[in-house]
């Protein structure tokens, strides 16, 4: 068999309704509710259907599909009370069985889904409340704390402990109220084109975005769960991302239902040896872990050998991992990281495969998933010659729809015309590989994370101390790039020998724990441009 040929002979034959004659098992394309064919068509199934690890125990929590489904139905119940068809629903929760009745009881009630990661700090909690006009909120006693009297649409919190105070203005209870309500649901009827989620990415400006994202997306998600994750009913399935990002709530959640495999990730802080010792004991075949773990557990010593472990498919997105770190991997894991190039907007578009005679360039995101077309363009929608560094733009179905909440001039910009620029620059080898070069932008990739510097800035603007504020990534061996942050402070600040830290404490508070800076240094100056505007490009020179 020659090099490459499975690959070439997939994306010839691809059908791209396929999606929908493999995973449409109770919808169509009129009508279709993604949590219905993930979960509800389970819902007699004593199988296991949801795995978690507590590194801090080291137990292992399992539950039936069954046990899932009736949890998700007492959400449903609840939410009917007291949500309206349409409106958000917020879940700021540990990795936890309630967290993943929430997504299930939110979305097979037609009600949307909103992902908030524990992580989250109040500034970036209440923006995104606020912002999307969640109605109920469910979380923890403490994050009830941290949420704003003011928000103009939330009116109901639910917390887990169920012993919060009331530090809001919101009606406030504990979880015993939905688990209380009738263990019976019928899913409500949506259209594939409904959404069912609304995440937010940050952008090339000002605050995160929210994209909606419909029913019918995870059904096609088709050629990247059989070609790259290779996800099989009977895998051990281990995903090490909640439902409260992006990838753990499509491809963690909701895509292990829809392929019949059980959900499967941890709670708590990522420790490479429970990580490890969890693989071991679960007989995970398939995982996705993300570079930044994999280089730490590296860094650390990780000895491989120590573990039973071999992996049929490993799959590391978000960011490109060196020739050491795939090597060892491949020897002490059983399997090359698959890397995997894709956005919110715009789903799997690069990828490598699972394929037996796929070839992993170590540092490539691979090569175009079957079904999508990609071009890199210059500046003028032009396509760059082979070899040159261009924009990753991917080519849009004339019939497709995406939108940004609340904001029409962006959705225009985006979703409009033949091509969606990414805001990504990459070239294109010989083989067809892409290779990621840098954004675009001023966006800051971080252990997989994309951060928007403005976010950061007007954070770090409200210290009384900070007159201007702006924020680059700096390269970082481990996490890709950190948040690095420059200040000018105001006239009467006093003494700014300790404020580097008292700036990075401030923001560690307001901030989610992998957006706040990891470096600050006081300036005189700003750089800026003629305009006035500010010179990140000067500030690590």
């Amino acid at each position: 068999m020659a090099y490459g040929d499975i690959y070439e002979a997939v994306r010839d034959l691809h059908d791209p309704d396929r999606g929908w004659d493999v995973h449409a098992h109770v919808g169509d394309e009129e009508s279709l509710n993604v949590a219905d064919e993930a979960l509800g068509r389970h819902a007699d199934s004593d199988e296991t259907g949801l795995r978690i690890r507590d590194f801090e125990s080291g137990e292992t929590e399992t539950y039936t599909f069954a046990e899932l489904a009736t949890a998700a139905n007492r959400v449903s119940n609840y939410l009917l009370e007291h949500t309206e068809r349409g409106d958000r629903v917020g879940a700021m929760l540990p990795t936890t069985f309630e967290l993943y009745a929430v997504v299930f009881g939110t979305v097979q009630a037609g009600r949307i889904y909103l992902p908030l990661a524990p992580v989250f700090g109040p500034d970036a909690l209440n923006y995104r409340l606020e912002d999307s006009g969640t109605r109920l909120l469910l979380t923890t006693d403490d994050t009830c704390e941290a949420v704003d009297d003011s928000l103009s649409a939330l009116e109901r919190v639910v917390t887990l402990e169920g012993e919060a105070t009331g530090a809001t203005d919101q009606q406030v209870e504990g979880f015993d109220a939905i688990r209380e309500r009738s263990s019976e649901f019928e899913t409500v009827e949506t259209n594939p084109n409904d959404p069912y989620t609304l995440t937010y990415t940050s952008g090339t400006t000002g605050q995160p975005k929210g994209v909606l994202s419909p029913h019918r997306g995870p059904i096609e998600l088709y050629a990247y769960a059989e070609y790259v994750v290779d996800l099989r009913p009977d895998d051990v399935y281990l995903v090490a991302a909640s439902p409260s990002w992006s990838y753990g709530l499509n491809m963690g959640t909701i895509m292990s239902g829809i392929r019949g495999t059980a959900i499967g990730c941890y709670r708590g802080q990522f420790d490479p040896h429970t990580f490890f010792e969890t693989l071991e004991e679960w007989d995970v075949d398939n995982a996705m872990i993300p570079p930044t773990a994999l280089r730490q557990a590296r860094a650390a010593g990780m000895d491989l050998d120590a573990y039973d472990i071999d992996l049929r498919v490993l799959v590391s997105a978000g960011e490109s991992l060196d020739e050491d770190t795939v090597a060892w991997c491949e020897d002490g894991l059983g399997a090359p990281p698959q890397d995997a190039y894709g956005l919110t907007e715009g789903g799997m578009v690069v990828c490598n495969y699972a394929f037996d005679d796929w070839a992993v360039k170590p540092g490539s995101m691979g090569r175009v998933t079957p079904g999508v077309e990609v071009a890199l363009l210059d500046e003028d929608g032009e396509e760059v010659e082979q070899g040159e560094v261009g924009e990753i733009a991917i080519k849009r179905d004339e019939d497709a729809t995406g939108t940004y909440w609340g904001r029409p001039e962006a959705t225009l910009e985006t979703f409009t015309g033949p091509w969606l620029r990414t805001g990504d620059l990459a070239r294109q080898d010989d083989d067809g590989y892409f290779w990621y070069v840098s954004r675009a932008d001023n966006v800051i990739i971080s252990a997989g994370y994309r951060i928007g510097p403005e976010e950061v800035e007007e954070t770090l603007i409200d210290h009384p101390a900070v007159e201007e504020a702006a924020v680059v990534g700096k390269p970082d061996e481990t996490r890709g790039e950190i948040v690095a942050a420059f200040v000018t402070v105001v006239d009467d600040a006093g003494d700014t020998a300790d404020l580097p830290d008292e700036l990075e404490s401030f923001a560690r508070e307001e901030l989610s724990k992998h957006e706040y800076p990891r470096e600050v240094t006081v300036i005189e100056e700003l750089p800026k441009t003629a305009s006035g505007k500010i010179k990140r490009s000067a500030l690590l020179e």
